[in-house]
């Protein structure tokens, strides 16, 4: 985590790894105790080819699944996992449930997991944030969380400003009451935060101020504490400039940042 988050402002971010899949549930911990803070972490599961062909995301049942992602927001999260069962809980809960739509028709293995972490959502009421993969195909996944019946109000589709380019399918998604996440800030190789803030700039003026997060999705070599750049800060240090100077005002860069997180991010009991 980069030294300067707590100077440029921030209170809280998103971990959005999830159990099984390299999380750590200590370091999480530690790390939130000695920064100051609030670390949000993530149950669910992420795109298959990051687990063995023997890991236990794929051999549980659907309700097994369940079982696991409501222990983690109710009971805490599982600290020593292999291939065969997660086990062992610690005291620091999950806040969220992570899911990932890959590219090409959902597969019998996604469909399983996917079940899994709407049931979950809705009995917790807790937020279901999906990466969308390039190729993918994030309408179909809405029809299936409404047919899941999960509130879409507490659903968010992450990484749009580069999975899809078409914003009216951006629009279309929001009508249904998805959540947008927009993260390829600082990415040029996409393209620049000039074409990130008129993305942005282009849903407020939409009427979706309501509907909107910003991330980074940093790696390794994008935290300034290993010499990467742009680091953690970036967002509250030089890109809330870009959304001023796209026409964003000041109150929507509040929603932005504050008013929407806050909201989406809390647990609907």
């Amino acid at each position: 985590m980069d030294g300067i988050q707590n100077e440029a402002g921030g209170k809280a971010i998103i971990d959005a790894q999830p159990v099984g899949c390299g999380r750590n549930a200590d370091e999480l911990k530690r790390l939130s105790e000695e920064s100051g803070i609030h670390i949000v972490a993530s149950t669910g599961f992420h795109k298959l080819q990051f687990y063995p062909d023997d890991h236990w995301v794929y051999s549980y049942s659907g309700n097994d699944l369940i079982n696991v992602f409501l222990s983690e927001l109710h009971q805490g999260m599982y600290i020593d996992c292999d291939n065969s069962k997660p086990w062992k809980l610690c005291k620091s809960k999950a806040g969220i449930i992570k899911a990932a739509l890959d590219c090409g028709e959902m597969s019998n293995s996604y469909r399983k997991l996917f079940a899994a972490a709407a049931e979950a959502a809705k009995q917790a009421g807790a937020a279901l944030m999906v990466h969308i993969e390039q190729g993918s195909n994030p309408n179909n996944l809405a029809d299936f969380l409404e047919e899941s019946r999960v509130s879409l109000t507490k659903v968010i589709f992450c990484h749009m400003d580069r999975a899809e380019n078409d914003l009216e399918v951006h629009k279309e998604l929001c009508k249904r009451g998805i959540t947008m996440e927009y993260d390829t800030i600082g990415r040029l190789k996409y393209h620049s935060d000039f074409q990130e803030a008129s993305i942005i700039a282009q849903m407020v003026e939409a009427g979706f101020e309501n509907q909107i997060l910003l991330g980074l999705d940093v790696t390794r070599a994008r935290y300034i504490r290993y010499g990467g750049w742009p680091g953690l800060p970036y967002l509250k240090t030089h890109f809330i400039e870009d959304l001023s100077s796209a026409g964003v005002s000041p109150s929507v860069i509040q929603k932005i940042f504050y008013d929407n997180p806050a909201e989406i991010f809390s647990i609907n009991n």
